[in-house]
């Protein structure tokens, strides 16, 4: 076999990769969608509007500011915005993943009011346990 042919199979190999990976990434980014849809119910706001960024995998946008909350994929104006890799939030979300140490490890960036995002934490996280009993 000539090495031409080798280098086309790597190629699609790492094509076939790149698309799982995509796959992945949408597959994570609609799940959190739902997540936090069902997180961000009338009794509760956010109070601002927070923008998730899922590079490969477009955004996840938590409108607090109106009432009731929206949550929605479109790309809008946020006062806090966090690029991650969707799969790695998903993980956090579940609590199989340390939020701080992906912060300390560059795996999320944020950029804006900081706080806006603390605050999302406590509203997911009452949506997961009344999810476990």
């Amino acid at each position: 076999m000539s090495g031409g042919a080798q280098g086309g199979d790597m190629a699609f190999k790492i094509e076939a990769e790149s698309m799982t990976k995509t796959t992945e990434a949408a597959k994570a980014a609609a799940e959190i969608t739902s997540l936090l849809r069902a997180a961000m119910t009338g009794d509760v706001s956010l109070g601002a509007r927070l923008k998730f960024v899922y590079p490969e995998a477009g955004v996840v946008m938590v409108d607090g500011s109106k009432t009731p909350n929206e949550v929605h994929n479109r790309d809008d104006e946020a006062d806090c915005t966090v690029l991650i890799d969707p799969v790695l939030h998903l993980q956090m979300l579940r609590m199989e993943a340390d939020q701080a140490q992906a912060f300390r490890q560059g795996k999320m960036r944020i950029s804006g009011d900081v706080a806006v995002a603390v605050r999302l934490g406590p509203l997911v996280l009452r949506t997961i346990n009344q999810g476990r009993s």
